[in-house]
């Protein structure tokens, strides 16, 4: 099949994740490359597939926090080089820069323990103090 569309499989970017309470991991898989020869795949606790990060409990723990870590890093980067901003154009820079990445596949790792959600709320509760020192020197 693969010479008749002229397509060939990379088998190093090809890897395993078993998801599951009671998987067996001494079980090797085999994907046969360009060249017929028999590749063995390796296995992975955890792999990013359209940048999210799956492990093999789907708790989605460190996703959630790469993107918690995102956020407070593009939050810094809007306080530290806008400094004169309006109200308006904080908003928008804040829907551009940071809401963007806390929602992106967020159907797929949607928060449901308390400790990810209080992290994720501590973003916002930054982006309002941000917002609230703006009020503040803009009426000053």
């Amino acid at each position: 099949m693969v010479s008749e569309w002229l397509l060939s499989l990379n088998t190093k970017k090809c890897c395993v994740v078993s998801y599951g309470k009671s998987v067996d991991k001494t079980v090797t898989y085999t994907l046969a490359d360009h060249s017929n020869q028999e590749a063995v795949l390796e296995r992975y606790d955890k792999v990013k597939d359209l940048g999210v990060w799956f492990d093999e409990k789907l708790s989605f723990r460190e996703h959630i926090q790469d993107k918690i870590n995102k956020a407070h890093m593009m939050l810094g980067k809007i306080k530290y080089n806008f400094r004169h901003l309006t109200i308006p154009t904080f908003v928008l820079l804040y829907k551009t820069m940071v809401r963007s990445h806390s929602d992106y596949c967020c159907s797929v790792w949607a928060p449901y323990k308390k400790g990810d959600i209080v992290a994720l709320e501590k973003v916002q509760k930054r982006a309002t103090k941000i917002l609230l020192s703006l009020i503040v020197t803009l009426t000053v």
